[in-house]
């Protein structure tokens, strides 16, 4: 038996050290599955994080809607290879072809090419997927179909539309059926079927400290991206534990195709691979099979060692988990693998950033990135909308990591940027993982 105590006994220090309101974290070996916990669910009420407690998955729900599109791949219902509208009616984007040329390979690899990263909401009722939907026609392609990776939140609401419309049922309920009772677990899409007191909520920090975020989920629309999706750090292990063939093996075939390698992500903190709408890792001496998630002050972490018929998962409310969760997979990598998992990518000062290169004013729908010349370099500043309202950075001095990958501190982490592998100027970079075009001069 796995005792968690043993799990990472530095967990109290490394929350304290990061700032986390609250944390779980959990392994399964060999199919023995093992939780740790520390700290509040809800500093305004007082309650503590269980091995029961809830959390927000975020973006680790793509992975369980690609999981449920390969189940659909796999007996026949949908083709990787067929265009989008052939599920979706729909369906539009604001470049006619590119409507007609996306598919089912392109969302799952976030290579569509439109804008998709926009936060709208479309009600609270099963109609707000649809309605999402069918009313993305303005959303502007910033590279052709198959062309190029960008991050895509409404590329994976099609997706969950697409389930919806081939097994006839909303996307909470198929996401039940078809991949929490595969995976033996509980899988929520609304906090109202949760019980008071069994859920974290987010936190951010204020005057007086941590606070509770208002408003507990996102979108209904967004739900296959991420919105809101509930777990524990056990049902996430469950999830794990269905890619590795120990939970509902009439699948296991097709999920272990959601693994072939699609093409590289240049940002190094994102496992450096994409695959069928999981990522993968090579640089911990075991193949890692990965997809991270953060949504309302809440964060979660999954890796899957397929060679190790291991999982491993993170989950955590405030504080900076982008750094936390690196240091307990590091020490639970070494303690119980004998594994080196990688650091977070870090500044090489002997590398001097090309300021006609890099700077101007990169332009998206929720995102404007600036980066100019400074006397110390280059500087960055980033300004995120949603709706009307906007948060900017403030200008930050900005690092090289590497000839393409750039840093810029902020809330305690490096917000990272990656360039075009050419030395011509960038005509457009990654930023979180988003494609944001260079704004013409």
């Amino acid at each position: 038996m796995i005792d968690p105590g043993d799990l990472v006994p530095e967990l109290a220090d490394l929350c304290r050290a990061h700032e986390i309101v609250g944390a779980a974290m959990g392994v399964s070996s060999g199919g023995e599955r093992a939780v740790a916990v520390h700290g509040g669910a809800d500093v305004s009420t007082g309650v503590p994080v269980e091995p029961a407690t809830c959390f927000q998955a975020g973006s680790v729900t793509k992975a369980m809607t690609a999981t449920a599109v390969a189940m659909l791949v796999a007996d026949g219902s949908v083709g990787l290879d067929e265009p989008v509208i052939s599920y979706v009616p729909e369906f539009r984007v604001h470049d006619d072809h590119a409507t007609r040329a996306i598919t089912v390979r392109h969302l799952l690899t976030h290579t569509a090419g439109f804008d998709g990263d926009v936060w709208p909401d479309h009600g609270d009722d099963d109609g707000a997927l649809g309605r999402l939907v069918a009313g993305i026609a303005h959303l502007p392609q910033l590279s052709p179909p198959g062309r190029a990776f960008s991050y895509s939140n409404v590329g994976y609401a099609v997706l969950g539309r697409l389930v919806e419309r081939v097994v006839a049922a909303p996307f909470a309920a198929a996401l039940r059926t078809m991949v929490a009772d595969a995976a033996a677990a509980r899988l929520e899409v609304d906090v109202r079927r949760l019980d008071p007191g069994t859920f974290a909520v987010g936190h951010v920090r204020g005057p007086e400290g941590w606070t509770p975020i208002e408003g507990v989920q996102g979108p209904a629309c967004l739900a296959p991206a991420g919105s809101r999706t509930w777990a524990t750090v056990d049902d996430l292990l469950r999830f794990g534990e269905l890619h590795l063939g120990r939970r509902a093996p009439q699948h296991h075939e097709a999920l272990v195709a959601m693994r072939q390698p699609h093409l590289a992500v240049p940002d190094p903190n994102n496992g450096g691979t994409m695959a069928l709408g999981v990522l993968l890792d090579d640089r911990w001496g075991s193949p890692v099979v990965l997809h991270d998630g953060g949504v309302a002050g809440q964060s979660a972490y999954l890796r899957i060692l397929p060679e190790l018929d291991a999982v491993l998962v993170v989950m955590a409310t405030g504080g900076v988990p982008q750094v936390f969760h690196r240091h307990v997979f590091r020490a639970l990598a070494r303690s119980r693998f004998g594994l080196e998992a990688p650091a977070a990518v870090a500044a090489d000062p002997s590398i001097v950033i090309d300021a006609a290169r890099v700077a101007g004013v990169y332009d998206a729908t929720a995102t404007r990135l600036e980066l100019r010349a400074a006397d110390h370099g280059i500087e960055a500043e980033f300004r995120w909308r949603a709706g009307s309202d906007e948060v900017r950075s403030g200008w930050l001095p900005v690092r090289a990591a590497s000839d393409r990958v750039l840093l810029a501190p902020f809330g305690g982490r490096d917000l990272v940027i990656v360039t075009p592998p050419t030395a011509e100027p960038c005509d457009h970079v990654l930023q979180s993982l988003r494609r944001v075009n260079r704004r013409a001069r």
